[in-house]
């Protein structure tokens, strides 16, 4: 199962699912960033919603005024430790997998 927010040294990995968009529901990101004292850039993992694009990685940047949407930016340059858990844990997850914007082509490579 997706895990949605992830901790990951000073970055949060959250991860969209086929029925929560983060760039939709950043009130709720906000109650549950503050609640872990989380300050630091937000890594959003958009491979459900927005596939293997090059938009599949965005960020921005949260401290205690929460998200400063100014920041926002389409990550091109993402850790590799970090893409390869990602897909690791997709991977891992056929429902995820099944409910995101992936065709069957798309699917098959990516599982491989």
């Amino acid at each position: 199962m997706i895990k949605i927010i992830r901790i990951v040294g000073e970055i949060a990995v959250i991860t969209a699912t086929a029925d929560f968009h983060p760039l939709r529901q950043t009130r709720q990101l906000t109650t549950e960033l503050v609640r872990l004292d989380f300050e630091g850039l937000v890594l959003f993992d958009l491979l459900a919603v927005n596939g293997l694009a090059p938009n599949r990685f965005a960020s921005m940047k949260f401290g205690k005024n929460g998200f400063d949407r100014s920041s926002f930016a389409v990550e091109s340059d993402v850790s590799l430790s970090i893409q390869d858990e990602q897909d690791l844990i997709a991977k891992s997850d056929p429902t995820f997998l099944l409910g995101s914007v992936l065709s069957s082509s798309e699917l098959k490579k990516f599982a491989h």
